[in-house]
């Protein structure tokens, strides 16, 4: 599978590598660090590209930079991505309305995001996912099972609130 991933901190690479050991082809992109992208990738075994090639051609996207650059990531990715919208940022609550990966759907204006906590990026791990589109969680259910890690459907979008830490 074609796993694009937006941001390139220790996180980001750590899922890199699982995502590489389970046979995925993997690049990297950071809108707001191209070098720290660049490393990352070859750390990992993986290529670097834009993220706007990454979104057009990916399978998966995931979104690893904090909530303070999710605009530009946003901005980097454009609309019109075919890429199943992996949200796995680790950092606080959305607004008390809706989850950040609400949020972040409707800034993408995408039904195809899956909300994944990943907290262990390490074969076995239990990942718990939530996502409104059963294709979009499929897909990453078997992206994540292809690592060794299992999955746990935690329900709709809606819940992603359970999978992010407070603020």
């Amino acid at each position: 599978m074609r796993i694009g991933i937006v941001g390139s901190d220790d996180r980001a690479m750590a899922i890199g590598r699982l995502l590489r050991k389970g046979g995925h082809q993997v690049t990297f992109g950071d809108p707001t660090a191209k070098e720290r992208a660049k490393r990352a990738a070859a750390v990992v075994g993986a290529r670097d590209e834009i993220p706007y090639k990454q979104a057009m051609n990916s399978d998966l996207l995931l979104l690893t930079v904090g909530r303070q650059e999710v605009d530009r990531a946003v901005t980097a990715v454009a609309s019109g991505s075919e890429a199943v919208i992996v949200d796995v940022a680790d950092s606080g609550r959305g607004n008390g309305l809706r989850s950040n990966a609400e949020m972040l759907a409707h800034k993408l204006d995408s039904h195809r995001l899956v909300r994944a906590l990943i907290n262990l990026p390490q074969s076995g791990a239990n990942i718990p996912i939530c996502g409104d589109d059963p294709t979009s969680k499929s897909l990453v259910d078997r992206a994540l099972q292809a690592c060794g890690c299992l999955t746990t459907d935690r329900g709709p979008l809606s819940n992603a609130t359970q999978l992010e830490p407070p603020a």
